[in-house]
């Protein structure tokens, strides 16, 4: 077991940067990690956190977390993804980076990653942009099934109502198109 990265804490800090059932309990795991260990063998930097369970709640939210890291955009590779996982007592289990190409055993730089929130259904429901600013689509209730980030910062996403949304990096909706 070794100690938490900065690189790690930062990742970790980014993911639980937005606001969703259970958040707190794993703010509070997340700042009592005791260590980690590498937990995958194919050259990604996933790690195993281990935390105190007496100094910090268990979280009450299911396996996986309603949130992940969007990397927005990688010079020398495919954007990656941040998931993270529970155990079955509610306490992080897992903090997974999924490579599209080649892994290394490096983490996405936590500023350049949007933080994308799912509702029950697993349908995106919001984005917190590296900016910092947050968006939802164009139409109350309305969800996102897809989104790809663009290499200004900003992202399009198709809705589940049938349009083709645009952002930019500060939050502002470019376009919004009816594609279905």
């Amino acid at each position: 077991m070794r100690a938490l990265s900065d690189v790690e804490r930062g990742v970790l800090a980014r993911l639980l940067a937005a606001d969703f059932n259970g958040v707190q309990a794993l703010r509070a795991q997340a700042d009592h990690i005791d260590g980690v260990e590498p937990n995958c063998t194919c050259g990604c930097p996933s790690i195993t956190p281990h935390v105190d369970r007496d100094a910090a709640p268990p979280a009450r939210i299911g396996s996986h977390l309603p949130v992940e890291l969007a990397e927005m955009a990688r010079a020398d590779g495919i954007p990656r993804t941040v998931l993270c996982f529970l155990d079955g007592d509610g306490y992080l289990g897992n903090l997974e980076c999924v490579y599209y190409d080649e892994a290394r055993p490096e983490w996405p730089r936590p500023g350049g990653c949007a933080v994308l929130l799912r509702d029950e259904q697993g349908y995106l429901e919001s984005a917190l942009l590296a900016s910092g600013a947050a968006v939802r689509p164009h139409e109350l209730g309305d969800r996102w099934v897809s989104f790809e980030a663009r290499d200004d910062g900003g992202f399009c996403a198709a809705t589940w109502s049938g349009y083709r949304e645009c952002f930019a990096a500060d939050g502002s909706e470019l376009s919004r198109t009816f594609v279905k």
